[in-house]
């Protein structure tokens, strides 16, 4: 297995937490801290039940603080916790395992 990169946590502490909620009814995984929604990534199912990542959003309050990365982290550790793999559409997630080979093991050609 590839050396994991430490990936570097937003630049601002939120409290609440930052927690990543799965909402199938919309296809995207969203990013909240309390009842405010930080970010979001939409997603399609493959014929497989793999995961298309379509794109990921940050609202523009919480934008340029690391909060796209927490959320690609904690999308991505969710998905391999549930043995999916990813076809990431999104440019942002497809930089991101690029910078965090770690996570190349989940991505489908």
């Amino acid at each position: 297995m590839t050396q994991p990169i430490p990936v570097p946590p937003p630049t601002v502490e939120l409290d609440p937490s930052p927690l990543l909620r799965h909402n199938p009814d919309r296809d995207r995984y969203e990013m909240w801290s309390g009842d405010e929604l930080i970010g979001l990534a939409g997603y399609e199912l493959t014929a497989g039940g793999d995961i298309v990542i379509l794109h990921t959003v940050v609202t523009e309050k919480f934008g340029r603080a690391g909060f796209a990365r927490l959320l690609t982290v904690q999308l991505l550790d969710a998905l391999e916790a549930e043995g999916r793999q990813v076809v990431p559409v999104c440019t942002y997630v497809q930089k991101f395992v690029e910078r965090f080979p770690q996570y190349q093991h989940m991505i489908l050609a």
